[in-house]
């Protein structure tokens, strides 16, 4: 299994990649496509440009499972993957060059998990 460093975790099997000072894309984990199988619909439940910290932002769903999208913190929504709409299942060739939300936030990276630590949570 795939765990690249550099990235940031959620225990909700989301990767964020840190882009300048407040930005980050979030995507799904190796790991959890795994888990969710071949993905046959991406459904984002944004109603606002704002997101609650553990609001379910939306759901996956696979041919083994559902997965819900959690927010790892409070933040604004910048952009949204529309790629999925057309072909979902190419999240699972390669999850971590296709993320789904470009947010914007205050928060520190505090409380995420770095690749190692999320490698101890999976095993």
């Amino acid at each position: 299994m795939f765990i690249p460093k550099g990235l940031y975790y959620t225990k909700n099997h989301l990767w964020l990649r840190k882009i300048g000072m407040c930005d980050f894309f979030i995507g799904i984990t190796d790991f959890i496509q795994k888990e969710i199988g071949e993905i046959s619909l991406i459904e984002l439940e944004l109603n606002n440009e704002y997101m609650e910290k553990e609001r379910v932002w939306g759901n996956i769903y696979g041919l083994n499972q559902t997965f819900s999208l959690v927010a790892p913190f409070e933040c604004k929504i910048m952009a949204t993957n529309t790629t999925f709409d057309k072909n979902p299942s190419s999240i699972n060739r390669d999850p971590y060059n296709h993320w789904l939300l470009r947010v914007s936030t205050n928060t520190t990276t505090y409380g995420l998990l770095a690749n190692e630590e999320y490698t101890e949570l999976i095993q």
